[in-house]
């Protein structure tokens, strides 16, 4: 009885980990990532600009912190680990540029502060990780006590076939001041951008070279009059 209570509860395992990924098909590419991720979870939009594609989330109130009367208050909230490939037909290419925002924050009071940092790695075509070119993000100030966090990133890379990111994170902080807060509203959005450009087929290859074929010797016969 106590074995099949052991395989019951490593099948529900094995079942809670084989939903926690799920791929997006955008077209030109596909997006690996955990969907359960708390304060993100599915990705809520994708788009295409020309050759410009990308895609989002939109982020849950739940990624928030405040403090009253002073006392610092933190608190850290991965992001979604994701993978981008490149679908047949198609190649990326950087740079692929990552931004979150409108992030606000309220200051009430002498000596009040927020902050936001994101930090975490990327790999690109399965290389080693290194770390993500993130780190705190610029504060707008709106009001003497309201404004609010909005930056983005850029890893400088050519073409490539995948781009992940894995153990990614951001943390806000607030203290200071009789109040402080910084939190997330449904419209902010963490966002990923980079660029796809279709591959063309072999006959096009083939046509374009007939074509250059054909205009040398055309040009050949003219001067040869």
């Amino acid at each position: 009885m106590k074995l099949k209570s052991i395989a019951a509860a490593v099948v529900l395992t094995m079942s809670a980990l084989a939903g926690a990924s799920t791929t997006l098909n955008a077209g030109s590419y596909s997006v690996t990532y955990n969907e359960t991720t708390p304060g993100f979870g599915w990705i809520t939009s994708w788009f295409s600009n020309g050759g410009s594609v990308g895609f989002e989330w939109s982020i849950d109130p739940s990624v928030n912190v405040t403090s009253v009367g002073g006392a610092l208050a933190s608190a850290t909230f991965a992001l979604p680990d994701f993978t981008i490939t490149a679908n047949p037909g198609y190649t990326l290419s950087g740079p692929v540029t990552g931004s979150l925002g409108n992030i606000v924050y309220f200051q009430n009071g002498a000596g009040a502060t927020t902050s936001l940092s994101a930090t975490g790695v990327v790999s690109v075509n399965g290389g080693p990780a290194t770390p993500a070119p993130w780190g705190g993000l610029p504060q707008t100030t709106v009001t003497p006590t309201f404004g609010y966090f909005s930056g983005s990133s850029t890893a400088p890379l050519g073409a490539f076939t995948s781009f992940s990111v894995s153990a990614a994170s951001i943390t806000l902080s607030a203290s200071g001041g009789s109040f402080a807060s910084i939190g997330a509203q449904p419209q902010n959005k963490l966002k990923f951008e980079f660029t796809a450009t279709p591959v063309p087929e072999p006959e096009t290859y083939a046509l374009m070279l007939a074509g250059l074929g054909l205009m040398g010797y055309i040009g050949r016969r003219r001067q040869g009059r």
